[in-house]
């Protein structure tokens, strides 16, 4: 997957694992395999706050900036799909249409979403 090589890895590591001071692990995230609503907003606008993660809480001093915000909804699509089954992750895919829906729904969101944010996010 191009687009993670070139953006994602560097911060999430190549093997999904995470960086420490940089950014969680994306292989076994309960982020990632989660309800897909929720994690959609993250690379569109971007994750403030400290962060529990595989029963881990994590601290980034500069957060997740919003690296997804201009990127074609089909290729997010991808990128998300990629990281939801790579690295022993067993999730389903993401369409460009559930991409849509949610860019739709929070698009006059102000500002990167808060962990605590995401998670008010209903399950579907």
């Amino acid at each position: 997957m191009l687009w993670f090589d070139k953006v994602c890895s560097v911060c999430h590591g190549s093997d999904g694992a995470g960086k420490p001071n940089q950014a969680p692990p994306l292989a076994g995230s309960e982020w990632v395999m989660g309800p897909i609503d929720r994690l959609i907003r993250i690379p569109i606008f971007g994750l403030q706050g400290p962060i529990t993660v595989k029963q881990q809480k994590m601290s980034f001093p500069s957060g997740m900036p919003p690296i997804a915000a201009s990127l074609a909804d089909e290729d997010l699509a991808n990128l998300l799909s990629y990281i939801r089954q790579a690295w022993g992750n067993k999730a389903s895919s993401i369409t460009p249409a559930e991409i849509r829906a949610v860019r739709t729904l929070v698009a006059n969101h102000p500002q990167a979403f808060t962990p605590e944010e995401i998670l008010q996010v209903p399950e579907k």
